[in-house]
């Protein structure tokens, strides 16, 4: 499970136990690792927000939105040796 921090003291927090599960969604409960000091307790929903790439096998009624992925600025192929091109006049900000 993702690491995760209490939201009362900042301490890190464990993964006890799954709760509700769905193909798209799913709840964690944490327990905040201060027991003595804070003892929080707390659940986190984990949801499937979009799809980057589309499967191969989708289920038709379990769909989510198609986002395109956009690269960082320096992120370039592998194959692309060339320097990275000037930018146009339209991208430059004042």
């Amino acid at each position: 499970m993702a690491s995760v921090d209490c939201p009362c003291c900042g301490q890190r927090a464990f993964a006890r136990q799954i709760g509700k599960r769905t193909l798209l969604y799913r709840e964690v409960y944490y327990h905040c690792r201060d027991v003595r000091d804070c003892g929080h307790e707390f659940v986190v929903g984990i949801s499937a927000l979009r799809t980057t790439r589309a499967s191969r096998w989708p289920k038709p009624l379990e769909t989510l939105p198609m986002t395109t992925w956009r690269g960082a600025a320096n992120d370039r192929a592998a194959n692309d040796d060339d320097p990275p091109s000037e930018p146009n006049a339209d991208m430059l900000t004042s």
